[in-house]
């Protein structure tokens, strides 16, 4: 597996983790109260993930630009407080920018 290939699923993955996980906050099966750090440090991580996907699909040529969609969501993200309706669209946006970067 090359590196161009490997970035943007690294991504991905990271991705679908803090989605998971913020998810599991807002049902309430998990509780970060004292450590709500988790989401926002796995948040920042996932940014740069992000980015780093970015460029691995520009070396290889794919569709990159599709990931600006995500990026885009992430920018904006932390406006709006976790649990409301506009936090949960943006954060599923993010997931169709690397849904449509990588079919």
């Amino acid at each position: 597996m090359t590196l161009e290939t490997l970035l943007p699923i690294t991504g991905l993955g990271l991705y679908l983790a803090n989605l998971t996980l913020g998810m599991a906050v807002q049902l309430r099966y998990v509780s970060l109260h004292r450590m709500r750090w988790v989401h926002h440090a796995l948040y920042f991580v996932v940014f740069v993930a992000a980015i780093l996907a970015m460029v691995g699909l520009m070396v290889g040529g794919s569709k990159w630009w599709m990931l600006t969609l995500t990026l885009g969501a992430l920018a904006v993200l932390p406006r709006y407080k976790g649990g409301t309706r506009p936090h949960m669209i943006l954060a599923l946006l993010g997931l169709v920018g690397y849904g449509l970067a990588l079919l």
